[in-house]
C-alpha cells in the first residue's frame, strides 16, 4: 500500500508526540529483565520491570529483600546487563549502543552505595577528585572543582581530613560529593541511610534534597525503609519478587495503598505504639459481640473536622479511640488513628459498616479495616 502525504503527516505527530513525552523522563525502562545462575538454576531477578522517572524528580524504589531494587539499580549505572528489555536515560539506550556512547551516558550517572568505599588513604578533596583524575582534567581545574563541590554538602572545612577522621555523616557527604563531581544529571543511591543513625539520616536526606532543588539533577534511590520514602520522595515504586506492584505519588501511596505489599510497608509508618493486648488479639473474620477495628488517616486538612463527633451522632453508634498520632508526607502534616466499633451495635451487617467506611472516605479521610478483636 502506498504511503500518502496524510500517512507521513500523522508518522510526524507521533514522532514529535513520544520524543515530547522522552524529553520530560530522566529513565524510560521497558519490560527489563535479569536472571542469575544458582546451583538450584537459573533464577529470574528482574521479570518484566517497565517505569518511568520524570526528570528533576526524587523517585523512591521499595520492597522487602530480594525484591530486586539494588539489581535494577546496578542495571541503571551499567554494573549489570538485563538478559531482555530496554533502558533509556534522557533519551538514550543503555542496550542498543555503541561502547563509547555508553560511557559517555555513564559518566552523567553518579551512584551513592550502601557503604561509603572511600579510599582510607586519600583525604576528603581527593576521594571527591577521584572520578576527574580517571576523565583526565588538568589539576588546577581538578582542585577548583573538587572544592567547590566539597562546599556544596558542608566539607568546606574538612579538605584535608582522612576517612577515619570523620563522623558517618560526613563519610556520606563525601560519598555523594564524589558522585556528583563529574557534573552528573542522575543521582543513584542504593540503601545509603541504612548505615547511619536516624538523625544523621535525616540530614542526608535534606542535603539531598537541596541539592536536587539546586541543581536540578534526578535522583533514583533504592531502600527498604518507608520512612526514606516519605521524608523526600516525589514519586514511589513498589516491587515485590521482582514485579512493579504500584507506583504513584509518595502521598498516594502511603495513604491509600492498594497492593498488601504497599499495605504491608506503611502498616507502622503512623502507628507504631499499638498495645500489644490489641494487636495479638486482632483476628480477620468477625465473631459474635466482636469489635471492628479501624485505622482512619487524615491530612492537615481534614485534622479539624468532627469527623468521629459526626459518625456517632449520624450513624448512632460509640467509638472508641485506641491510639493516635501525627506524622508527615514530606511538607505536609497527617494523622493517624485505630478505633474500634461493636459489630453488635452495627444492626445492618456489613452494608451497615461499608456505609461508615464510605463516609469517611467522602470526608477525605482513608479508612481501613484492621481485623476485629473480642469484645472487652
Amino acid at each position: 500500500m502506498r504511503r500518502t502525504n496524510a500517512d507521513d503527516c500523522i508518522q510526524k505527530r507521533i514522532l514529535e508526540a513520544w520524543s515530547l513525552v522522552f524529553t520530560n523522563l530522566a529513565v524510560e525502562l521497558s519490560d527489563l529483565r535479569t536472571t542469575y545462575v544458582s546451583d538450584q538454576g537459573i533464577l529470574d531477578v528482574l521479570k518484566g520491570v517497565s517505569l518511568s522517572v520524570p526528570q528533576g524528580q526524587i523517585f523512591g524504589i521499595i520492597g522487602r529483600s530480594g525484591a530486586g531494587k539494588s539489581t535494577l539499580l546496578r542495571c541503571l549505572n551499567g554494573l549489570e546487563r538485563p538478559v531482555s528489555g530496554e533502558i533509556f536515560i534522557q533519551q538514550q539506550s543503555l542496550i542498543h549502543v555503541t561502547k563509547i556512547d555508553r560511557r559517555k551516558i555513564l559518566h552523567k550517572i553518579g551512584t551513592v552505595f550502601q557503604h561509603f568505599n572511600l579510599l582510607s588513604r586519600r583525604t576528603v578533596l581527593q576521594n571527591i577528585a577521584l572520578p576527574l583524575e580517571f576523565m583526565g582534567m588538568p589539576a588546577d581545574e581538578i582542585t577548583v572543582k573538587a572544592q567547590k563541590i566539597a562546599a556544596l554538602v558542608g566539607l568546606s572545612d574538612k579538605h584535608n581530613a582522612y576517612p577515619r577522621q570523620l563522623s558517618g555523616g560526613q563519610r556520606q557527604r563525601v560519598a555523594i560529593a564524589r558522585a556528583l563531581v563529574s557534573d552528573v544529571t542522575l543521582l543513584l543511591c542504593d540503601e545509603f541511610t541504612s548505615a547511619l543513625d536516624p538523625e544523621t539520616s535525616l540530614e542526608i536526606l535534606s542535603l539531598l534534597r537541596d541539592l536536587n532543588q539546586r541543581l536540578g539533577i534526578t535522583i533514583v534511590l533504592v531502600t527498604h525503609d518507608i520512612s526514606v520514602i516519605r521524608e523526600i520522595c516525589d514519586q514511589v515504586c513498589v516491587l515485590d519478587q521482582g514485579h512493579v506492584v504500584e507506583t504513584g505519588s509518595v502521598e498516594s501511596i502511603l495513604l491509600r495503598p492498594q497492593h498488601e505489599v504497599t499495605q504491608s510497608l506503611v502498616s507502622h509508618l503512623f502507628i507504631k505504639d499499638l498495645p500489644r493486648a490489641i494487636h495479638d488479639s486482632i483476628h480477620d473474620a468477625p465473631l459474635e459481640n466482636d469489635y471492628v477495628v479501624l485505622r482512619l488517616m487524615f491530612s492537615d486538612t481534614t485534622a479539624f473536622q468532627p469527623a468521629i463527633a459526626s459518625i456517632i451522632q449520624k450513624f448512632n453508634v460509640p467509638i472508641n479511640i485506641i491510639v493516635g498520632s501525627l506524622g508527615h508526607v514530606r511538607e505536609a502534616t497527617f494523622g493517624s488513628m485505630v478505633v474500634t466499633m461493636p459489630t453488635e451495635g452495627l444492626s445492618k451487617g456489613d452494608s451497615f459498616l461499608s456505609e461508615i467506611l464510605t463516609y469517611f472516605n467522602t470526608h477525605h479521610i482513608a479508612a481501613e479495616i484492621l481485623g476485629y478483636i473480642p469484645s472487652p
